[in-house]
This record gives C-alpha cells, structure tokens and sequence, in this order.
C-alpha cells in the first residue's frame, strides 16, 4: 500500500499510550495485505449497515409517532440483517486468526479487531428486535411463528458462545457480557410479548370472543325503543371497549358461555361505549370530567374507533361474517348517532356547515384503521398498552435486568464488586483513557495517517450504532406513552371508577396532557390521499408521487351518499345513474344524460380513468380562480359562487388523482380483477403514448399534452360511440365536452357535476366481501392504510354492499365498410335496462 500502517507514532505522540497501542492492535490486520480486502469490507459494510440504521430509523420517524416503521426502513434493514449473521461470522472468523503471529491460540484473548466486530454483532442484536412486529394473533403468518422464534435463539446461543468462551479478562467479560445480557433480555421479552398476547382472551383471543359477545348481547336485547337523541343512542351501545375477557365463564361448543348480566354491573371492569358517553354526559357535575371530556371530544370518539377496530379484526381472521342485525345495529349507531351529534369543541368551527358528522366519522375511521396497522405491524408493544403494563414493562423489567448486569459483574470480579469495576476501567481501551479523550485524539489525526483514519471509522460505527440503540429505547418509550392504545387504555381505567378517578386531578391531568400531546402529533383529522395525474410525467414508484388531504366537504359528501345508500336511497353505481339523475335531483337546468354513454363499461378502471383524463384535460383549461369566461368581468353572482366552483373543484381533481393512483399502483383494491386493471391501465399507457408519441410522453409540460389530446384530428367525432375506443380517446372526447359545457354555462355546475360523481364513483369501488380485497386492505395497513380501506371499513360496519352488475343485451351489431382505407369498424349498439322514469342515452 505504500505506507506503515502501524506507524503512528508520529501522529499519536500528544495522545495516551493506550490509545496508541489500541490503534496499533486495531489496525495491525491492514498490515497483512492478503488479508487487507477482507479488513476493508468489514469496515465498509458495518458503515452501510449503520447508516442505514441511523438515518432510516431516526429521520423516518422524527415526526410520526406510529408504531409501525417505515416501509423502506423495514425492507431496507430486513434485508441488511437477513445476511448480517453469515458475513459478520466470516469476518469475526477471519479477524480472530489474523492475531499476534497470525494466529490466535485458545489461551490467548481475542485481537482488537475481533472484538470490535463482537461489539457490532452485539448491538446489532440489540437492534434487531426494531424491525420485526409483534404479533399477538395465533397463527401469524410465515416467518413470525415458532422457526423464526428458533432462529432468533439460535443467534443469542452463538453470540453467548463467542463472548463467554473467547473473551478473556475479567474487565472485557463483564462488558461484553452484559451487552450479550441486554440483548438475550430483550429476546426474552419479545418471546413473552407474542406467546402471553396469543393466550390472552384480551388480545389473541379476542376476535372469537367478540363473536360470541355480539351475537348474544344483540339476542338479548331484543327489539329497542327509538332513543330520544344522537346522544341518548350512544350511551345505549354496548360495544365493549375493555374488560370483555371477564365476561367469559367457559368456552362452549358454538363460541364462549359469558355472563351477560355484568356488563351493566357499575361496580364491573367492563367498559362499554355507552358507558364512556354517559359518564362524559355528567361532565357538567364534576371539573375533572369537563376538563378531560369537553376540551377533547375526540377522546371519547377514540373508544368508539378502539370498540369498532376490535369488531373489524374478526374479517381478518377468517371469523363469520358480520350478521345482518349487526350491521342494522352499527348503521344506526354511525349514521343516527355519532354523525348527528355536533360537538362544542371540535376544532373544525365548520363542521355544522359542512354536515357535522362528516368529519367526526372519518376521524373515528381513521383512528380505527391506525389501531388496524398497528396491531399487524407494530414494532413497539402498544398492542398491550394498559397502566400495569406500563409499570411493568418499563420500571419492573428494567430494574430486574439492571440486577443482573451487576451480577454478571460480581461474578466477573469472583465475588469483589470493587476488584470488579477495577478490571473494567483496566481491560476496556476507551474506559482506560477516557472515551471523549480518545474520541477527541482520533479526529484531531482522522486524516493525518491511515492507522487513525481506519481507527476513527470503526469506533465512529461503534459510537452510532450505540446510540441508534439509545434513541430507539427512548422512542420507543414514548411512543408508548402518547399511544392511542395507552390513552384508551387509561381512559377505560378512569371511566370504570369515574367517582374516585373524576376527583383525582393527577390522573385527569395526566389524561389530559397525554390526549393533547397525540393529537398534536398524530393530526387526526388529515386524511392522505396519492395523486397521479395522466397528464404529468407518469412516476413508477408510488413513494415518489406527492399527496394530499381529503377536503372536509368530500367527508361530508361521501357521508350523505352512504347514509342514503344504507336507508333505501338509489344505490352506488359506477356514475352513470348519478349523471342520468342529476338533473332532477337537483333541479338544474342543464341535462348531462348525455355524458352518461362515458360509464358504459364492465370495468371500473376504465371508467376511473376515463373520466379521470377528462377531469385533468378540464384543469388545465380552466385554470383556478379564473374569471368569467373569455375574459370578461366576473358578475356579482359569478364572483358570489366562486369559493363554491373552487371546492369543488378541489374534492374533483383530489379524488380523480387519487382513483388514478388506486388503478396504477393498487389494482387488488378495486373491484375487477387486478389483472385486468393492470390491462386497462397498460392499454391507456400504450394509447396516451401513441397520442403524444414518445418525446412528448416522457418530457411534455401538462399545457404541451393538453394541446396534442384536445387537437382536432386525434379527436373522434363528438357523436361517435364505438365500444372499441381506446380509453385515451374517450377521456380526450369527454374532456373536450366537458371544456364546451364550462364555456357554454355556469362553472360552478361542472365542477359540483364532477364533485358528485368522482364521489359515487370512490364510494362504489370500496365495498367488498371477497378475500382477495380483504387481503389486499390488508397490505395496504403496512403503510397505514388508503382512504378506501376506511370506506371499506365503513361499508363493512354497516352492510353496504355494491349491487351486482347488470346485464348488457346486445341488439343488433352493423358493420360499416370504409371504402377509402379498406377496413372495417364494428359497431355495437346496446340497449340496458334502466329504472322507470329514466331515458336512454342517444344513440
């Protein structure tokens, strides 16, 4: 190599001794240059590795509070550490022979750089439990049964083996034990975490015991009297929040035997969600209750997202169907009781303006589809978040294990806790001459001699991957603490005895401030939706497109069409009875039956896209707060009704990006076939290239392609209808009626035509009861879930179902012979049968 890498002396002549002997040892295995690839490798991976620890899992999560990690920091560290194991036990092995004489003899210790290669393996380790999730359900899936349990024993086995049979020094033992302690601890606690939270009737079990629990608390019940008020119907709910496990008197034939009768007993730890609503109803009787209930409603609509979450997780786990009492039941709860209900303190000041219950309701959805994530994918133990849990887990445990590090050190001094720490301040380099002192020596040299160079390399890993482990011990503390689960948690503990805790100004206090830090960090009213537009250079990673809020008039909107779908109203099409009702529904002047020819498909991708391409080619050309048309002077109406046309304008292009995003990137979440989405969607990609050919396809502005899709001659003939026309062609000719329309009449009154479709179509394409759309919402929970899985969610809750799809009846089929090219267009005419009152489409 051209240097000595063991001459250090005239670098390390202001540092200690032992810190020049330490860079000495460390780097005597770079003097050997057949070994000086293997030694440069080691370093170069750890440094990856660490890299990838310290910036994925820190910076990913600086402002999300979730217990599940981020999916590129999961995949990325999974499989980092899939081939950690074996290329680390490569390197240990080669750096264990590449000692004093290139050989390392039984009765000698370890070399340096063993070591530090021992010390990555142990926190690393240390490190491992961050990535995988807990999971409480039995019969989990592949990987995260009893072989990956094995596995993970195995590991801890061997990194004891190397620690305790090839350390050597009383001092070194004690450390290196005590790192090898903390991680077979905490490989121990996982251990406990999965197997007590699969037996457990509150966690594991929990699904089938709700199953029980509904089907015989609706069946005693029996018919109910009409409650007076929204309110009143709340406090009547029995769903159980917490405590169901001591109902259970005996697992019988058909489900569990339960005592039904305790749940009404005050006295019982059985929290129910009409229990939370009465006890938040006194509020006016105690300040504990009004502080905690009236400056947070969320907080008792978090029970209520906690209640539904429990009754969601029976479709997850092969359980019967909900019955149809049930979602009757739940129906009358969402929409008769929660969406009526407008709270004093709500923090959006327009909710009654923009039908109440709207934003409330997705923000009880919301939260139940986190509690959803979370419980398949968590990588913290909120799952078991209770306050006994809490002490247990983070005082209780960590006292017990502190004991045994000061075991592990007697027993490394023989009994002498003095001779003990003597050793370790002896036999450990850094502690010897002072980590800051050796820290501060080796940048001062970091470029002065290739022996600090590498030195400060290896210890800076070791130094991040240290407090990797440090943050992620404190993260995961506080996660815990500002949990939803723990909030609920403490407030089932509070609404079980109301009277004592009510008094108690500790524990509402610190309710309270727990319940006002989540929501400040969790934003609970935001909803996230992907966009994509065909218009814009098309993205093959979804990660990388932008995204935006779901407008709260959108909540209302979809709101009022679900509760009108689930009491007897028209129901979800694919949008084209909302184009061919619209008119009378509202009364306009205007008649877009026309338009309806547009939804004629047996796919729902081709529709979505379809009136997508529409949507974005009427964005550009009437761009936001334009003025009347042509350039005039908006009039005092025009400019009165602006706000309006903007925000529904805003709901439109929102939902179109967003139904887009789900054709492109989450085809298993629609209602045809994924693969046949996966055509439809290939096939528009394949016409809007040939529209734009290739130049304009991959660097064209949205104004360049807006100018080739509405040109004249790739434009059809407005009064074409053949079936056969690419989708391209049908959003370029939809688009182009749609600009007319805007320039013939009010804009306001496309943009709410839009606003109301975009909205019947995403409310059409969430119910589902296939398997295949479970499992696809289940996958989409790894990244917190999409806005059609809280529609899924709430179509699930309260049996709505999307009609079965009608059949076309082919009339008559003429072929038309064009003398001029020599080829023949077939030209299909269909006539469908629509409801009484209504006119088809012309032909």
């Amino acid at each position: 190599m051209g240097y000595d890498m063991n001459d250090t002396s005239a670098v390390l002549r202001s540092c200690p001794k032992s810190i020049d002997s330490y860079v000495r040892n460390l780097t005597s295995s770079y003097a050997d240059k057949s070994n000086e690839s293997s030694v440069v490798a080691t370093s170069v991976f750890m440094l990856v590795l660490t890299a990838v620890f310290f910036n994925l899992n820190l910076f990913s999560r600086v402002s999300n509070t979730s217990a599940v990690l981020n999916p590129t920091a999961r995949l990325v560290l999974s499989s980092a550490l899939d081939i950690f194991p074996a290329v680390m036990a490569y390197l240990f092995s080669e750096a264990k022979n590449a000692g004093p004489g290139g050989d390392s003899s039984s009765s000698s210790d370890l070399p340096v750089r063993a070591r530090v290669i021992l010390t990555w393996m142990l926190l690393v380790e240390l490190l491992r439990k961050k990535v995988a999730a807990i999971l409480v359900t039995p019969g989990a899936g592949p990987g995260q049964g009893y072989g990956a349990i094995i596995s993970h024993a195995a590991t801890v086995v061997w990194l004891g083996y190397l620690v305790f049979y090839n350390i050597k020094g009383a001092g070194r033992v004690a450390v290196f034990g005590i790192l090898w302690l903390l991680g077979a601890a905490k490989f121990l606690q996982r251990v406990a975490f999965t197997e007590i939270g699969k037996r457990s009737l509150a966690y594991g079990k929990n699904a089938r015991l709700l199953s029980s629990y509904m089907a015989q608390m609706l069946q005693a019940r029996g018919p109910v009297s009409e409650p007076d008020t929204p309110w009143k119907r709340l406090e009547m709910c029995k769903y159980v929040v917490m405590g169901e496990e001591n109902l259970v008197v005996m697992p019988g034939p058909h489900g569990y035997q339960l005592d039904l009768a305790r749940v009404d007993d005050d006295n019982s730890r059985i929290v129910t969600v009409g229990k939370i609503w009465e006890v938040a109803a006194d509020a006016e009787q105690s300040s504990g209750h009004r502080r905690l209930f009236q400056s947070n409603p969320r907080i008792r609509r978090l029970c209520l997202s906690y209640a539904l979450f429990k009754l969601l997780r029976r479709r997850f786990e092969h359980l019967p169907a909900m019955t149809k009492e049930e979602t009757d039941d739940c129906r009358d709860l969402v929409f008769k009781g929660l969406c009526s209900i407008r709270d004093s303190g709500d923090d959006d000041d327009n909710a009654a303006a923009l039908g109440g219950g709207g934003v409330a309701l997705f923000q009880v959805l919301k939260d139940e589809i986190s509690f959803l994530s979370e419980y398949h994918h968590s990588v913290h133990p909120v799952v078991l978040a209770s306050p006994y849990f809490f002490l247990v887990n983070y005082f209780l445990f960590p006292t017990v294990v502190c004991g045994l590090c000061l075991m592990t050190i007697l027993l490394c001094g023989n009994g002498d806790m003095a001779v003990a720490f003597g050793s370790i301040m002896a036999d450990n380099y850094a502690m010897s001459a002072g980590v800051f002192t050796m820290t501060r020596c080796l940048w001062q040299n970091f470029l002065k001699t290739p022996a600090a160079f590498f030195s400060t390399i290896d210890i800076s890993i070791t130094y991040l991957l240290f407090l990797a482990f440090i943050y992620e011990e404190i993260w995961e503390f506080l996660v815990f603490v500002f949990s939803k689960w723990f909030m609920v948690s403490l407030l089932c503990t509070y609404t079980a005895k109301p009277r004592s805790w009510g008094l108690s100004k500790t524990y509402s206090g610190v309710l309270h401030r727990i319940s006002y830090a989540n929501r400040k960090l969790s934003h609970p009213s935001r909803i996230a939706c992907k966009q994509l537009s065909v218009l814009s250079r098309l993205s093959w990673l979804s990660m990388a497109l932008g995204t935006a809020s779901l407008p709260k008039q959108a909540k209302s909107s979809m709101t009022e069409r679900f509760r009108s779908a689930a009491y007897g109203g028209a129901p979800l099409s694919n949008g084209k009875d909302i184009l061919l009702l619209l008119g009378r529904r509202h009364q306009r002047r205007h008649d877009y039956s026309h338009l309806s020819w547009f939804c004629e498909s047996e796919s729902v991708a081709e529709v979505i896209l379809t009136w997508h391409i529409a949507t974005s080619l009427l964005e550009v050309a009437v761009p936001l707060n334009q003025k009347a048309a042509g350039g005039r002077t908006a009039s005092s109406s025009s400019s009165s009704s602006r706000p309006a046309a903007d925000s529904h304008r805003t709901v439109a292009t929102r939902l179109s990006r967003y139904c887009a995003y789900l054709v492109a990137f989450h085809p298993e979440l629609l209602p045809d076939d994924p693969e046949g989405t996966e055509r439809v969607y290939k096939d528009m990609k394949k016409g809007l290239k040939e529209a734009l050919h290739c130049w304009d396809y991959h660097l064209a502005s949205e104004s360049a392609r807006y100018r080739k899709l509405m040109d004249d001659e790739f434009l059809p003939d407005p009064d074409c209808r053949d079936v056969t026309m690419n989708v391209v062609k049908k959003g370029a000719m939809l688009g182009k009626a749609l600009v007319d329309e805007a320039a013939k009449e009010d804009e306001r009154s496309i943009w709410k035509l839009l606003d109301d479709l975009w909205v019947e179509l995403i409310l059409y394409v969430a119910p589902s009861s296939s398997d295949e759309h479970k499992k696809g919402h289940e996958e989409a929970l790894l990244q917190g879930g999409e806005l059609v899985t809280l529609l899924w969610a709430l179509a699930t809750h309260t049996g709505i179902a999307r009609p079965p799809p009608t059949e076309t009846k082919v009339v008559v089929t003429r072929v038309k012979e064009d003398l001029e090219e020599g080829s023949q267009v077939a030209v299909t005419r269909v006539e469908e049968d629509l409801e009484e009152g209504l006119q088809p489409s012309p032909p």
